[in-house]
């Protein structure tokens, strides 16, 4: 039978091969991590993201050079707060489990299924939190529905909304990163939206992206876009001529998420996506610009593995599968949302 070390070692060795291979199932952290967006870091309370609004001060046009010039100023520095979402779940290995598998490959293959199951789990309810915000257990972790679902109340920390950019009847009102986009309305602190009205045009799309050029600091377009699989479907429908792949393996089967690009962005199709907000609209995609988002995770705290050790009073030994993260971003105006394009 394996001793306590060999089931440790062999649980640390596990890991790597699990986390990669369970990717392939949550197109969000797919997304993520091929956009370079997760940013690992060693400690710290919480991540600080510095944000400019306005102007510092302004211009006087001068006609003969001795008039008197403006030195009003204003501080345009503020600062969006996001608070980390700890987690954890547990792998559990009881003494029968144990007992009745002699030798260490029958205990590896147990401590094997017991860790994909539990790595799937995380990665769907993190996806499940930060696309439609409907989590039970993971309020802490931000979303980017800021329009709750037809069972939820909208999370007024959530990132989108469906009101229309910079509208101020009825406007976008929830606070993101401690900022309100009420108060900073004018200053671009929200996020861009499209209403395909129930049918999915190209032109739609076009739309949502030149809104969120024109208001990145760049003048890039996003180069994410999640959709889910009816909007997919529909999407494939209008341009299957003109749709590029990436390379042939992307294009098997929807586990490999990203199928194609659509004006240098890739597209991934993310299963979370389809709902219906609490407005009864059908949230269809999100178009996110890579460089204005990032997820921050704790070097110790990215689906990080501890040793199995003896749980007291019990005949079992437990690993715990620790998580801090959270969702990052300093700018609104270059991610959007398209509703209704379900056809």
């Amino acid at each position: 039978m394996a001793t306590q070390s060999i089931i440790s070692t062999t649980l640390q060795l596990l890991r790597d091969k699990l986390v990669d291979n369970s990717y392939l199932a949550h197109p969000l952290f797919r997304a993520i991590e091929q956009s370079g967006n997760l940013v690992k870091v060693s400690g710290g309370l919480r991540v600080e993201q510095p944000v400019i609004f306005g102007d510092h001060s302004s211009i006087t046009q001068l006609s003969n050079g001795f008039e008197p010039v403006s030195l009003a100023v204003t501080d345009p520095f503020q600062t969006a707060k996001f608070e980390y979402a700890n987690f954890v779940q547990p792998i559990i290995l009881s003494a029968v489990e144990k007992a009745a598998n002699k030798g260490d490959l029958a205990v590896v293959n147990i401590l094997e299924s017991k860790m994909k199951n539990v790595m799937l789990s995380l990665k769907k309810e993190v996806s499940k939190q930060i696309i439609a915000g409907d989590s039970s257990v993971l309020s802490d972790l931000q979303t980017l529905n800021g329009m709750g679902t037809a069972t939820v109340a909208a999370d007024t920390t959530g990132w989108f909304e469906e009101q229309a950019f910079g509208s101020t009847g009825p406007g976008q009102t929830n606070t993101v990163g401690t900022l309100s986009k009420a108060t900073y309305r004018a200053q671009n602190w929200n996020n861009q939206r499209v209403d395909a009205a129930g049918t999915l045009a190209l032109s739609q799309l076009d739309s949502l992206f030149i809104d969120c050029q024109q208001y990145h600091p760049s003048g890039t377009m996003p180069d994410i876009l999640l959709m889910s699989p009816s909007m997919f479907a529909a999407f494939q429908a209008l341009q299957q001529s003109s749709v590029r792949y990436v390379s042939a393996g992307d294009r098997d089967s929807l586990d490999s998420d990203m199928v194609a690009m659509w004006r240098g962005a890739k597209i991934y199709v993310e299963p979370n996506l389809g709902y219906t907000n609490a407005g009864a609209d059908v949230v269809s995609g999100y178009a996110l610009s890579s460089d204005m988002f990032q997820l921050y995770a704790d070097v110790d705290g990215f689906f990080t593995i501890g040793d199995m050790v003896p749980v007291p009073g019990t005949a079992t030994e437990c690993a715990q599968v620790f998580n801090r993260m959270q969702l990052v971003t300093g700018h609104l105006a270059s991610h959007g949302v398209i509703l209704n394009a379900e056809a």
